[in-house]
């Protein structure tokens, strides 16, 4: 709504003796660096809603002895409430001798012969009208100038062909992580006159930016356009908001991160490659593809266990290299093998319990494809056996003597059922030496051990021997351990 300006009586005296009454401070408009006298009126000029214009004014000393500046006031020319003086300020961020940490004004303020004092009158139009005030200058003559201006209709910020208010949020569908969504906005001129673009400055809110021809455009011609394209890229998943601020409104912004969904890779399978399958066994694994990858990415390989003795859930020694239950590999574009690092396979140990060894293998949206391998159970596994001569041993044992040997057993039992254990020993003939052999009962000790152990199916036996004459007689030994599948016989353990 235009409002009619009320000239108060007796500007024009007003004005007309300012002029003519000596003057010892002048005031001066800058403009581009320089200064020129301002007359009796100022105008703004046409500014559009949501801009800010700016002026510039300098009162300069003329006189040869110091003045004091001691009123600088703004005036609405008209009793309308609000009155359209609110439309004109002092900005006291230019000229901070004019105001102290309130919008106060700081006076009197002193401007030595020869001197200058700089200020800044802001325009801020709040609707559409003919805007007006009048300052008044004291600073021992007194200086009155009639602010004018248009306050114009400004740029229609248009979303698909709909003016938005300010204040409206601008709403982003769902956006995956990694790519972005874009919403064109339109600064449309639905006026007569050219318009000036508003200043945009960098939006809050990291996921969200702006682009397009506005940002490079001062001015629209009359029924013109210029586009503003905001942009959502989000970095996370979950809600996100920003502000995109144009001149003096707002617009809120919001948007959703999305978690992508998975690549859609060819279908993997898994290569198990294992001598033997058995316990206490090294054996590897690879990934193919049923055809080339169309992108890169990345899958997973999950190893579990399934055990077949009775009691016993788990076995900690099936692992892969790094003594985890999953790898990780990598498929590059255009190939047809999945990449474990710098090998194109990850190798994984069998452990020492009985049971089923199942990999899954993960890559994209494909489904979970399996692949397995049983581990029977077996005999009692002898890895090492050592023999020794007088070893050291406890006093307080009654079996202790100095003249003794020693057996070493480390071996595992995947069933974990070892019973009976037999001892014999030799001479250089390889004669048994009574009373070999030498049969121990030891189903209650293994059982006890293996309840406690977190070793799975290994175990070490450490057997003592006291030797009635010269222990250099024997000169070797054998084992026989029995479990549940039958008995294993170790090979000849020389001392």
């Amino acid at each position: 709504m235009i409002r009619q300006m009320a000239w108060p009586a007796g500007l024009f005296v007003l004005l007309a003796a300012a002029a003519c009454a000596s003057a010892q401070v002048t005031l001066s408009t800058v403009l581009a660096g320089g200064a020129t006298p301002t007359g009796q009126y100022y105008t703004f000029g046409s500014v559009p809603l949501g801009s800010v214009a700016d002026a510039e004014f300098q009162l300069t000393n003329t006189g040869a002895s110091p003045v004091y500046l001691t009123d600088l006031g703004l005036l609405g020319t008209t009793s309308t409430s609000p009155p359209y003086a609110e439309n004109f300020s002092v900005v006291c961020a230019l000229s901070p001798e004019l105001c102290g940490s309130s919008s106060l004004q700081q006076l009197p303020i002193l401007i030595n012969p020869t001197g200058t004092l700089d200020f800044t009158v802001q325009f801020q139009p709040f609707q559409v009208g003919l805007p007006s005030a009048v300052m008044t200058i004291a600073a021992g003559n007194t200086i009155t100038v009639f602010l004018t201006a248009t306050a114009a209709q400004g740029l229609a910020v248009l979303q698909s062909g709909a003016a938005l208010a300010p204040g409206q949020t601008i709403s982003f569908n769902g956006t995956q992580v990694g790519s972005s969504q874009t919403i064109a906005l339109m600064l449309a001129n639905q006026t007569n006159a050219l318009l000036g673009v508003p200043s945009i400055p960098p939006l809050t809110g990291g996921s969200f930016s702006v682009a397009g021809s506005a940002l490079s455009a001062t001015s629209v011609p009359a029924g013109a356009s210029t586009e503003l394209d905001v942009i959502f890229t989000p970095t996370a998943a979950g809600p996100e908001q920003g502000t995109l601020t144009i001149g003096l409104n707002t617009y809120p912004l919001q948007g959703m991160g999305l978690v992508p969904p998975p690549a859609n890779f060819p279908v993997p399978s898994i290569q198990l490659n294992l001598a033997t399958p058995g316990s206490a066994q090294q054996g590897s694994l690879s990934v193919s593809l049923a055809s080339a990858a169309a992108s890169s990415g990345t899958g997973t390989v999950t190893l579990a266990f399934q055990s077949a003795v009775s009691g016993v859930s788990a076995d900690p020694t099936v692992t892969f290299a790094d003594g985890t239950q999953s790898a990780t590999f990598t498929v590059a574009q255009g190939a047809s093998a999945g990449q474990f690092g710098a090998t194109p396979s990850v190798s994984f140990g069998t452990g020492t319990t009985a049971g089923t060894l199942v990999f899954s293998v993960i890559l994209g949206s494909n489904a979970a494809q399996t692949a397995s391998v049983t581990i029977p159970a077996a005999v009692i596994g002898i890895d090492a056996a050592v023999a020794q001569r007088n070893v050291e041993c406890d006093p307080a044992l009654v079996y202790c003597t100095t003249a003794n040997v020693q057996l070493q057993i480390n071996g595992w039992d995947n069933t974990r059922s070892a019973s009976q254990i037999v001892f014999s020993f030799f001479n250089s003939s390889g004669a048994a030496i009574q009373p070999s052999p030498i049969t121990v009962d030891a189903a209650t000790t293994f059982e006890q051990y293996f309840t406690g152990s977190d070793l799975a199916g290994v175990f070490g036996v450490a057997a003592l021997f006291p030797v009635n004459g010269d222990a250099d007689l024997v000169v070797a030994a054998q084992v026989q351990i029995v479990n549940s599948v039958g008995t294993v016989q170790s090979a000849s353990i020389t001392f």
